[in-house]
């Protein structure tokens, strides 16, 4: 009788230092991999954030062939003669609501009364993704203030005769209304000639004096620069918070205050449609309080200029209803010359 020795078997496995090297590589693998998935996530945001202002170039141009004009940026009816009180009021966005699908929402905002009366609460706290920029960081979408009685809004009027409070939904885009300040001499080192409104201003109206404001809607043909050489609308992201060279600013910032109350960020907000282009200086700052030379992503306070959270620059809505990436490195000449709609300039690419 024979008897066989069967061999002994041989375990598989890994050893410690197999599996630490394993795990290295799966980390390098994937650090590599993130920032190539942050990039995708990023081109579809700005595109997303480019088709809503193609969406809204369309809108305009379909309240241009009703109306055979713009809408005005804004319109705001007060009376003054015991203090400011806002009596009527509507924005851009409001009056495009039937031509971006949204009629319902437009036939509950009562156009014969302010954004602030608590009548139009209903539909002005609507929040539209059409109005929002997918890549800008936000905790909340409803932006909402109460301007105190007694308040100073303009020293062409007198103070606030009763509280304004409003509360709406967001919006990541503002009219450009003209060019003015320091970004007015940096653009004209030599001096500032001609005219420097764009293709629209807002409307103010004194029902109680004689006194009329009546603002600029213009037509296509007013837009003598050409429509493909004039911005509509542009990104001013993240209002009513104040925010300079990617940090936000505290309400002990007096601007910060102003913005808060004044900053426009509400689609359905009048100050969302007065926008005169004053710029900052490159920390985002107005120590002279006369703007300075940067006006793409230095500050996004009303009138600072255009703010975004895109890398190296911002979108706009051009007046011919296309869409461009406005680099911040754009010379200051050329954005002037973009924001104004019958100054003559030659622009060439940009």
């Amino acid at each position: 009788m024979q008897f066989r020795l069967s061999s002994p078997r041989r375990l598989r496995g890994f050893t410690l230092i197999e599996l630490l090297v394993v795990i290295a590589i799966i980390a390098i693998l994937i650090a590599l991999l993130l920032p190539a998935v942050q990039q995708a996530r990023e081109a579809a945001r700005r595109t997303q954030c480019k088709n809503n202002l193609k969406q809204m170039g369309i809108a305009f141009h379909s309240y241009h062939d009703v109306y055979n004009q713009f809408p005005k940026p804004a319109i705001l009816g007060l009376t003054v003669s015991s203090g400011l009180v806002a009596h009527q009021g509507v924005s851009w966005a409001t009056q495009l609501l039937p031509f971006l699908d949204q009629a319902p929402l437009f036939n509950l905002y009562d156009t014969s009364r302010s954004h602030v009366t608590p009548i139009n609460t209903p539909a002005t706290e609507t929040v539209l993704t059409a109005f929002l920029c997918p890549s800008t960081p936000r905790g909340i979408n409803v932006i909402e203030y109460t301007i105190p009685a007694g308040t100073a809004l303009d020293p062409s009027f007198p103070p606030t005769g009763a509280a304004w409070t409003f509360r709406g939904g967001a919006s990541d885009y503002a009219t450009l209304n003209g060019v003015r300040g320091g970004f007015a001499s940096a653009a004209e080192p030599s001096g500032v000639t001609g005219r420097r409104d764009g293709w629209g201003t807002w409307s103010i109206r004194a029902l109680d004096i004689p006194f009329a404001d009546g603002g600029n809607g213009c037509r296509i043909r007013d837009i003598t620069d050409g429509t493909s050489n004039t911005i509509q609308i542009g990104e001013v992201a993240n209002r009513n918070e104040l925010w300079r060279d990617g940090d936000v600013i505290p309400l002990s910032d007096p601007e910060a205050i102003a913005q808060s109350l004044t900053g426009g960020g509400a689609w359905a907000d009048v100050f969302n449609g007065e926008l005169w282009v004053e710029g900052r200086l490159y920390d985002g700052t107005n120590p002279g309080g006369n703007g300075g030379p940067c006006a793409i992503n230095c500050s996004n306070f009303r009138g600072a200029g255009m703010y975004s959270w895109h890398t190296g620059g911002a979108q706009v809505l051009l007046c011919d209803g296309s869409s461009r990436f406005i680099t911040e490195n754009v010379a200051q000449s050329v954005l002037a010359s973009l924001i104004t709609r019958a100054k003559g300039e030659v622009i060439g690419e940009f």
